[in-house]
């Protein structure tokens, strides 16, 4: 009867379950930090799993004879003082059941083990689904194609091999330094260098490097006696390439030998981006050539110091890191170990104990876990600003899409599983009420400092133009239509004139026939007065009364139409030399004047709403003209609109002794059609221009506002034609507008 009631009793039962591993399971002895752990690889799913000695120990227990009662007391008969709680016992069998490792015949364990996999697999599916910017697709076992392979590299693993290669990789650096201005000289601009066909071939050359990339990594594994048994497509920023499963690497037993097969696919690209570096230099005259070299010396070597190198991302530079410090999984136990601090000092619950660790590897734990958690943010920001602005208007919707399902990968992701973590069975009675309140209570004021709490952070930072105010220049206009003659010397924007200077010389074509006409009318009408009074004298040698009056009044009228002209080319002389020689109607700066290449150019008369031919403004009336974007403009508006005006800080290039001070009045009313050359990259400043139908007029790429920030306390050391940073100061507002802000103009959502 008792025991009858010790089966029934479901404590009891646990205890005579048996387990059994797996038949076809492979184990790997390692040592780590000085231990002997042992590797379990599982060949159906090619994962692979450590177990300490202990732990081991009780796997090996798993034989389908030992039940779990017999299995705890061989452990402490093995390893005396140590006990084994059950529940202890419990949690490992399950988390081995788990993950298809060992099997038991208890009845629905095959439909709980069943449900569990399908769970893994539909959020496995979940997140590769939002995760489009890294998604992996199992096509081929590569274990033939490697093995073949091989036969015909084997010579790359030599010593000689590795020598000769590094020496080529330290000459292509060194011609890289020693030639370091003029490499740098050649590099296009940012929207030369991804334009169109430059994205084309970097898309090609992508998929290219990293396939090499990929059967590097493959073919080191398999020179050190490892295996791969999974190849297949990776769509990494949407760019199709390939992956190497090579996780087979973890079942060998000198660490070294995993870093070099970790390692093989960075140095394969690196010796790749010492050839296109070579190529690039002595291929200029074959342009498809020259810029396909580019790309790929862009690739290997940026990219791959970026991304592939960089052990806070889960690539080759992680892995490297990992066996170096041997601490496999870094992310999972560093996220884990914060995980955990969180859980148990901000929540009260009770975790499991972690095994002993240096101190430095705590503080490695948490700086990892936050600094990858970080970088994985930058480096996704940077992707998806590349991506909007490289898609444009036209794509938007792709982008913004893109955008979404990125930041769900990396917010709603971690924060479901945080909470599934507090939500589990046996976590929440275990909390401890005052922290929980506590920890509350400091989320929600962060939360509502976030939301509410003013911030000076809506200042808007551009770059502008010094030059001198409109309502300070005085405008010198031609009275007649005139052509270009010549410039006088010295006669350039921003040179300082005085009153009266000669500023250049005009003329007037129209102008010059009048006065040509008109003289030869003034001439004749006197030549013609001359004749009448000859006349005159002929008439009265001879008597004749009538001939002498009609010439006389001949003579006079003639004499009259000579005055009348005389007058008129008077007017005409003085236009004429108002319009040929144009001067400073003040001392000041010329603020606008012709360029010597227009030389011959016709310059219209000056009319109100026409530009002066020049303009000589006040010094000492100085303004910023700055480029501002539409996203900024709206943002100037809101608050000139209510403030009236707002206060600016101008840093003038080159002046890094003081801070002035600005001032925003006005706003244009549209968006400038034009900007100057300063402004522009040809001129050393940010804006993009566009070729237009006139080369000396610049039209931005994007759409732009001409700002002007008054300049309150300027001195004589800053000139007009100097760049300055201006920020303008908005009404303050929270970091939650300003992270909302900045996300919508980066991915040019237009919420803001």
């Amino acid at each position: 009867m008792e025991a009858t009631e010790n089966l029934n009793d479901p404590a009891e039962r646990r205890k005579s379950v048996r387990l059994k591993v797996r038949p076809d399971l492979q184990t790997f002895e390692q040592k780590y930090e000085g231990k002997t752990y042992h590797v379990v690889k599982d060949p159906v799913c090619l994962r692979y799993y450590r177990f300490n000695r202990q732990e081991h120990f009780v796997f090996g227990l798993f034989d389908g004879e030992h039940t779990l009662e017999q299995v705890r007391d061989r452990f402490e008969a093995e390893f005396p003082p140590q006990r084994l709680e059950y529940q202890d016992l419990e949690v490992f069998a399950r988390q081995l059941v788990t993950a298809g490792l060992v099997q038991h015949e208890q009845q629905g364990a095959g439909k709980h083990l069943f449900e569990r996999r399908a769970k893994q697999r539909r959020f496995k599916r979940f997140t590769a689904a939002v995760n489009i910017l890294y998604l992996k697709i199992p096509v081929f076992d590569p274990d033939r194609i490697l093995t073949w392979m091989f036969g015909y590299v084997a010579w790359v693993f030599t010593t000689w091999f590795m020598v000769a290669s590094l020496l080529f990789i330290l000459a292509a650096v060194v011609h890289v330094t020693l030639h370091f201005d003029t490499f740098n000289a050649k590099l296009p601009a940012y929207q030369e260098f991804f334009s169109l066909n430059s994205v084309l071939y970097m898309w090609i050359s992508l998929g290219v490097v990293k396939i090499i990339h990929e059967f590097g990594h493959g073919l080191s594994c398999k020179g050190f006696g490892g295996e791969s048994h999974e190849m297949g497509i990776l769509l990494m920023c949407l760019s199709p390439a390939l992956y190497c499963n090579v996780t087979d690497a973890w079942t060998l037993a000198d660490k070294w030998k995993r870093i070099i097969i970790s390692f093989a696919g960075i140095y394969v690209e690196l010796m790749i981006a010492a050839a296109a570096t070579f190529v690039w230099w002595y291929t200029p005259q074959y342009p498809v050539v020259n810029n396909i070299a580019l790309c790929v010396m862009v690739l290997c070597s940026v990219s791959t110091v970026m991304f592939n190198a960089n052990p806070l991302m889960k690539f080759d530079g992680y892995y490297m890191l990992a066996d170096w410090i041997e601490v496999p999984n870094l992310r999972e136990k560093s996220t884990k170990f914060l995980n955990n601090i969180f859980l148990a000092r901000a929540l009260g619950v009770e975790v499991p104990p972690e095994a002993y660790m240096a101190p430095w590897r705590k503080w490695l734990f948490v700086l990892y876990a936050v600094g990858s958690w970080v970088y994985r943010w930058v480096v996704m920001f940077g992707i998806l600003w590349f991506l909007a602005d490289f898609l444009g208007p036209r794509l938007k919707i792709l982008s913004q899409m893109l955008a979404l399902a990125s930041l769900a990968s990396m917010f709603v992701i971690p924060v479901y599983k945080i909470g599934k973590s507090i939500h589990q069975r046996g976590r929440l009675p275990d909390m401890k009420a005052t922290r929980v309140y506590t920890t509350a209570a400091v989320a929600t004021a962060l939360a509502a400092a976030f939301f509410l709490v003013p911030l000076p952070v809506s200042r808007v930072r551009d770059t502008g133009l010094v030059v001198i105010d409109p309502s300070a220049s005085e405008a010198v206009a031609l009275e007649e239509p005139a052509r270009l003659v010549e410039l006088a010397p010295g006669v350039r924007p921003g040179a300082r004139v005085s009153k009266g200077q000669a500023l250049g010389v005009f003329q007037s074509d129209e102008l010059d026939l009048e006065l040509d006409r008109m003289t030869k009318y003034r001439d004749g009408q006197r030549q013609s007065s001359k004749l009448h009074e000859a006349a005159v004298s002929t008439a009265r040698s001879e008597g004749n009364e009538s001939a002498i009056k009609r010439h006389k009044i001949e003579a006079e009228q003639a004499l009259l139409r000579a005055s009348t002209a005389q007058f008129t080319l008077d007017r005409l002389t003085a236009r004429w030399e108002a319009s040929s020689k144009l001067r400073a109607p003040r001392d000041g700066v010329l603020v606008a004047c012709p360029a010597p290449d227009e030389r011959g150019k016709l310059f219209d008369r000056g009319f109100a709403d026409a530009p002066p031919v020049f303009s000589v403004g006040d010094p000492t009336k100085l303004i910023v003209r700055v480029a501002v974007s539409p996203p900024d403009f709206r943002l100037l508006s809101d608050d000139l609109a209510e403030r009236g005006e707002l206060g600016a800080a101008v840093f003038v290039k080159g002046r890094t002794d003081r801070e002035f001070r600005g001032t925003v009045r006005r706003l244009p009313a549209q968006n400038a059609a034009t900007v100057p050359v300063q402004l522009t990259q040809r001129g050393g400043g940010p804006l993009a221009v566009k070729p237009g139908g006139d080369p000396n007029v610049l039209q931005p790429l994007a759409q732009v506002y001409l700002v002007d920030v008054e300049l309150t306390d300027p001195d004589a050391a800053i000139d007009p034609g100097q760049l300055a940073v201006v920020k303008v100061h908005a009404k303050w507002r929270s970091a939650a507008w300003w992270v909302g802000r900045t996300l919508a103009n980066a991915l040019d959502v237009g919420l803001y």
